[in-house]
C-alpha cells in the first residue's frame, strides 16, 4: 500500500504490566484494557446468568499463565462494583478481593478468606472473633449470617491463586459449594482463578485464547487502538494477502507473517527452547507494542503494513534473534549486514529486506528454505513499488545470486528457493567452497554446502571428476558445432571458440585450484561468466539434434510464405489462419537455420517454445482442413468419373471421320491432368500430422486448392466439343441417311437423342459396340 498521508490510523496502548495484581477496586484503564476472548466472552455469559439468579456458587478460573484469568477476575469485579454502586441500596452487596503467593494450604487459604470476610463485613467485635475461631462451613455459615444481620444481602469473593501453589484446596472448595449452595439469606459466590487443575465439583470457566490466531489479534488490540476514521479500510491495505483467517481490522498494521513470526519470537526466549502451542499474552502484546512504536518513530505512514524484515528495526527484536541464533549464525548475519552495505541505495534497502527475510524465516520456521515468490511477497519493497510483479522475481533472483557470490554463501539461492546458511560463516576451507558452490554446480549440480572437512574431501573429489568429464564435454561441444556450421559451410565464430577454450582452461585447473583462485571474488564472478557462456553453447550443441527434426518437420508442411489469392480458399477466416501458419513456419525456418550457431550464444527455448505453439495450431488447423478437404476428394472423384465418360464419348465420336474433324481432341491431357490432381484418402481420421505434418495417403498440403474450377474448365469443354458433333448428327440429310441403312434398326433411338440434343443421354448410350456400328453405317453410305 502506498504512502498517501501521514494520516494515523492507530494509537499505543499503555504497556500491559508482565502481571497484573487483583484489584478490589480495579482502575478505569484495567476495566477498559481488557480484550474478550471468545471463552471469556462464553464464561461471562454465565457469571452474568449466575449474578442474576438468587442461588450463590463456585467457580473456577483456569488455564495457563498469562492467558488473562487475573485480569478477567478484576473486570468481573470491577462490573459488581459498578452494580453495587448503581443499587439503591448500596450496602446489600459486598464484594472481597483475595491474592495469594508462595506455597500455601487449603487451611491457610481459609483463614485468609475469613480475615478478608470479617474485615469488610463488619459487624460486633464479638461476632468477627467467632467464626475467625471456628472452621469449615460453620465459620462460614456464621460469617454469612453476620453480613446478613449488617444488611448484605450478596457476598462475592474473587480470589486469585496466581503463582502459588496449594495441592490440598480440594476439600476447602467443596466446603465452599456446599455453603454456597445451602445458605439463603446471603448470596455467596465464590470466583477463583489459578492455574492449577478445577477443584471438584467446581463449575469451570475458561478464558484464554481458542487458538494461535486468537491469541495473536488479542495481543495486537492489546497493543494499540485502531482511530475510528470513516477513511480508513483495512481490508483494502491487505489487498491480495492472504491473511490465513485473521480478520485485517484485528491485525492491522502486521503482516500476517510478520505476526507469526513475532509470536514464535515470544514463545521462544532462550536458545533451542521449544515452541509453545500457547504464548503469554502480555509477552507477546508488549512486544507487538515494540514494533509498532518503532515503526511509528521512523516517521513512515501507519498505513503501510509491517512485514518479517521490519521486525529487525526494533531493537529488542533484533536482540531476541541474536540470542536465538548460534554463535556461527550471529557471525554469518554480520557478514551478511557487512556486505550489503557496499550495495547502492536502492539495492541496499532490498538486499537488506531480503537478508533479514530469510533470517526471521530461519528462527520462526522449520522450511529449509523460502520459494522465492513467497520470499517476493514478503519484502516491502517489492510490495509497496510501482513496478509490475512480474519484473519483481528476476530482480529478486539477480540479487539472490549476487548476495550468494558476496556473502561467501551466507544466503543461498538453491533454484527456486533461497535460505540462509550459518555454517557458511565456519572453516576457511567450507567457507571456500560454499562461497564457490555457484561455480561448482556448473560442473556438479548435485554438489550441496559442506559442513565439514569430511564431506568437504568427499565434494573435492566428486567435483574433481566432474571437472574431468567437463573437459571431455567441452571438446565434443566443439566439434558437434563446428560440424554442424561445415554443413552449411560455415565457420565457428572466433567469440564461440574463445568462450569454449576458456571454460576448457578452467575445467582443467581442476577443485583445489580453482577454489584457491575463487578467493578472489572478482575472479569467481568471472569465472561464473565464463561457465555461463559455455552453458549456453553447450546447450546448443545438444539442441542441434532437435533444432534439425523442427527444421525437417517444418519442411515437410510444405508451407511457404508467399501471395495467395483470397479465392482460393474457402473463407476469409481459413486464408488468414492459413497465411499466420505460413509466415510463422517461413521464420522458423530462417530463424532455426544453421547461421543460428553463428551468432551470439543464446537459450533455443524461446524458438522451441514458439515451434510448439507453431505445431498445436497447425496440427488443429491440419486436421480440420483434412476432413473437408477428404469430403471434396470424394465428391471431386465422382465428378472426375462423368468427365472421364464424356471424354470417351468424345473420343468413339471423333474416331468417326464421316463426321468431320475431331473436336477437343486436346482435352485428353487436361482430363489426365485433373484425374492426377483427384486423390482418394485411404487414411481419412487416421492421420497423425503432430508426427507426419502431411498425410502419407492423399499427401494434403495445407492451403492447397482443390481442382475443382479446373474439372469444372474441362466439362464445359467437353459438352461443347460434344454439341459440335451432336450437331453434326442431327442434320437432316445426315439422320436421314442412317435411317435409310439401319438395317438392324439400333440408330433409331440413337438418332432421336441427337436431334433433342441431349448430351447426357449420348454419353451414357455411346459405347464402343454403338460407335463401330455408327461408323459402320456412315462408312456404307459414303461407299
Amino acid at each position: 500500500m502506498h504512502r498517501a498521508s501521514a494520516r494515523r490510523w492507530f494509537e499505543l496502548e499503555p504497556p500491559a504490566p508482565e502481571r497484573l495484581e487483583l484489584q478490589t477496586s480495579p482502575r478505569v484503564s484495567t476495566v477498559a484494557s481488557y480484550v474478550f476472548t471468545r471463552a471469556a466472552e462464553r464464561s461471562w455469559e454465565i457469571l452474568n446468568q449466575h449474578l442474576e439468579g438468587p442461588q450463590g456458587g463456585v467457580f473456577w478460573i483456569g488455564g495457563p499463565p498469562g492467558c488473562g484469568k487475573t485480569h478477567f477476575l478484576d473486570y468481573v469485579i470491577a462490573l459488581q462494583r459498578r452494580a453495587g454502586a448503581l443499587d439503591v441500596q448500596n450496602a446489600r452487596r459486598l464484594v472481597c478481593g483475595l491474592e495469594l503467593a508462595g506455597q500455601i494450604t487449603g487451611a491457610e487459604v481459609e483463614m485468609f478468606l475469613l480475615s478478608v470476610m470479617a474485615e469488610q463485613i463488619g459487624g460486633s467485635q464479638s461476632s468477627g472473633d467467632l467464626f475467625r475461631q471456628l472452621r469449615g462451613a460453620s465459620a462460614l455459615n456464621v460469617a454469612l449470617e453476620t453480613a446478613s444481620r449488617t444488611g448484605i444481602r450478596a457476598v462475592t469473593v474473587a480470589i486469585d491463586f496466581g503463582t502459588s501453589q496449594c495441592e490440598t484446596i480440594a476439600d476447602f472448595f467443596a466446603t465452599l459449594a456446599a455453603v454456597a449452595a445451602s445458605f439463603r439469606q446471603v448470596k455467596f459466590t465464590v470466583i477463583a482463578a489459578g492455574r492449577a487443575a478445577i477443584p471438584h465439583p467446581i463449575r469451570s470457566l475458561l478464558v484464554a485464547p481458542r487458538d494461535p490466531n486468537e491469541e495473536m489479534t488479542i495481543a495486537v488490540r492489546r497493543a494499540r487502538r485502531l482511530v475510528e476514521d470513516a477513511e480508513f479500510d483495512a481490508g483494502h491495505a491487505y489487498a491480495g494477502i492472504d491473511t490465513a483467517g485473521l480478520a485485517p481490522d484485528a491485525i492491522f498494521p502486521f503482516h500476517p507473517a510478520a505476526l507469526k513470526a513475532l509470536r514464535t519470537i515470544a514463545s521462544r526466549p532462550v536458545p533451542d527452547g521449544a515452541s509453545l502451542d500457547r504464548v503469554a499474552i502480555v509477552p507477546l502484546s508488549r512486544l507487538a507494542r515494540e514494533v509498532l512504536a518503532t515503526s511509528s518513530a521512523g516517521g513512515e505512514s501507519t498505513a503501510r503494513l509491517i512485514y518479517p524484515p521490519d521486525l529487525t528495526a526494533n531493537a529488542e527484536i533484533s536482540k531476541r534473534l541474536k540470542v536465538l541464533l548460534p554463535e556461527a549464525g550471529r557471525a554469518a548475519w554480520k557478514i551478511a549486514r557487512d556486505t550489503i552495505a557496499g550495495f547502492d541505495p536502492y539495492e541496499k534497502d532490498l538486499a537488506r529486506e531480503i537478508v533479514d527475510s530469510l533470517i526471521v524465516e530461519s528462527v520462526c520456521s522449520d522450511a529449509a528454505a523460502v520459494p522465492i515468490e513467497k520470499l517476493k511477497s514478503l519484502l516491502p519493497v517489492v510490495a509497496n513499488s510501482a513496478t509490475p510483479d512480474v519484473h519483481a522475481t528476476p530482480a529478486v533472483r539477480d540479487l539472490l545470486r549476487r548476495l550468494e557470490v558476496s556473502t561467501g554463501g551466507v544466503i543461498r539461492l538453491e533454484t527456486d528457493a533461497a535460505r540462509f546458511d550459518p555454517s557458511a560463516a565456519g572453516a576457511p576451507e567450507l567457507a571456500a567452497f560454499n562461497a564457490a558452490l555457484v561455480l561448482a554446480r556448473g560442473f556438479d549440480p548435485r554438489l550441496t554446502i559442506a559442513r565439514d572437512r569430511e564431506s568437504l574431501d568427499v565434494r573435492l573429489d566428486r567435483l574433481d571428476a566432474s571437472m574431468a568429464l567437463a573437459v571431455e564435454g567441452a571438446v565434443r561441444t566443439r566439434e558437434v558445432l563446428s560440424s554442424a556450421l561445415r554443413e552449411a559451410n560455415l565457420e565457428m565464430p572466433a567469440a564461440n571458440s574463445t568462450a569454449i577454450e576458456k571454460f576448457i582452461a578452467l575445467a582443467e585447473s581442476g577443485a583445489v585450484a580453482m577454489l584457491e583462485a575463487a578467493a578472489d571474488r572478482s575472479y569467481l564472478a568471472s569465472a561464473i561468466q565464463i561457465a555461463t557462456a559455455y552453458e549456453v553453447l553447450a546447450a546448443a550443441a545438444e539442441s542441434i539434434p532437435r533444432m534439425r527434426a523442427i527444421r525437417e518437420y517444418l519442411a515437410a508442411t510444405g508451407l511457404r510464405a508467399t501471395p495467395d489469392e483470397g479465392g482460393a480458399r474457402e473463407n476469409a477466416w481459413q486464408q488468414l489462419a492459413i497465411t499466420s501458419l505460413e509466415t510463422e513456419c517461413e521464420l522458423l525456418r530462417v530463424e532455426l537455420g544453421p547461421r543460428i550457431l553463428t551468432g551470439p550464444p543464446r537459450s533455443l527455448d524461446a524458438l522451441e517454445a514458439r515451434f510448439q505453439k507453431f505445431k498445436w495450431t497447425y496440427v488443429q488447423c491440419y486436421l480440420s482442413a483434412h476432413e473437408r478437404w477428404v469430403e471434396k476428394m470424394e465428391r471431386l472423384e465422382l465428378a472426375m468419373a462423368d468427365a472421364r465418360r464424356y471424354f470417351d464419348a468424345l473420343a468413339r465420336l471423333n474416331a468417326i471421320a464421316a463426321l468431320g474433324r475431331p473436336e477437343g481432341a486436346h482435352l485428353g491431357a487436361e482430363v489426365a491432368d485433373v484425374s492426377a490432381r483427384v486423390v482418394r484418402c485411404d487414411l481419412r481420421d487416421l492421420i497423425a500430422p503432430e508426427t507426419t505434418p502431411r498425410c502419407s495417403s492423399c499427401g494434403f498440403q495445407l492451403g492447397a486448392s482443390s481442382p475443382q474450377a479446373e474439372l469444372e474448365d474441362v466439362m464445359e469443354a467437353l459438352r461443347r466439343a460434344l454439341e459440335v458433333k451432336l450437331a453434326t448428327l442431327s442434320q437432316s440429310m445426315i439422320a436421314r441417311l442412317i435411317r435409310n441403312h439401319d438395317k438392324e434398326h439400333r440408330l433409331e433411338g440413337f438418332l432421336k437423342i441427337t436431334q433433342a440434343a441431349q448430351t447426357e443421354a449420348l454419353v451414357r448410350v455411346l459405347d464402343d459396340k454403338l460407335a463401330r456400328y455408327l461408323a459402320q453405317v456412315l462408312d456404307e453410305v459414303a461407299n
